[in-house]
């Protein structure tokens, strides 16, 4: 596919192919990093927050559906948790000001099933929450979201990194998709 439309990257299935042939090669990164010491499903690999302020590039960041989150200013919606602000992320306009964070990361279910399942949540509408971690990250600012495949480019951003985290045998390995927010 050559000199793909917004519509049509969106739709691809392949991103990595298409952000090779339209910007280069992306870097990728390897993590071996071990499973999380805790019983509570929703939280990172053990010692992946450490390598936060090099992989966004600051120590002002935010982080959506963070509430096992050590570092950061974290934002979930389950009050078992110690957020900085119980809210959903999905609409945030009376809680936090436009660009506000040089820096954003989110980890949010990886699936309808694991927000019932696991969460006891709505599964959060992509479209949504993704607008507003944009929204509230400076231009040029990184932002990171985990999950278990490469993420498709968010809007006014460009794919900056892609983080492969290994874990245990017999896990999936978990993908970080960092973008940088170009408006």
């Amino acid at each position: 596919m050559k000199n793909p439309t917004p519509n049509q990257l969106e739709q691809h299935q392949d991103v990595e192919l298409i952000v090779n042939q339209l910007h280069g090669k992306v870097p990728i990164e390897v993590m071996y990093l071990p499973r999380p010491a805790t019983n509570y499903s929703g939280c990172y690999p053990k010692y992946f927050e450490k390598h936060l302020p090099r992989l966004l590039e600051t120590e002002n960041y935010v982080h959506f559906f963070g509430g096992k989150a050590e570092t950061g200013y974290k934002i979930d919606f389950n009050r078992e948790l110690k957020a900085d602000l119980y809210h959903n992320v999905q609409d945030l306009t009376n809680e936090i000001q436009d660009n506000l964070f040089e820096g954003g990361m989110a980890d949010p279910p990886y699936t309808k099933e694991f927000a019932e399942n696991l969460y006891n949540c709505d599964y959060p509408k992509w479209s949504l929450w993704t607008k507003e971690l944009v929204r509230v990250v400076k231009p040029n600012g990184l932002i990171g979201i985990m999950q278990n495949y490469i993420v498709p480019r968010l809007p006014n951003c460009e794919y900056e990194k892609i983080v492969i985290i290994l874990l245990r045998i017999k896990q999936y390995p978990k993908i970080v998709t960092i973008q940088r927010k170009v408006k």
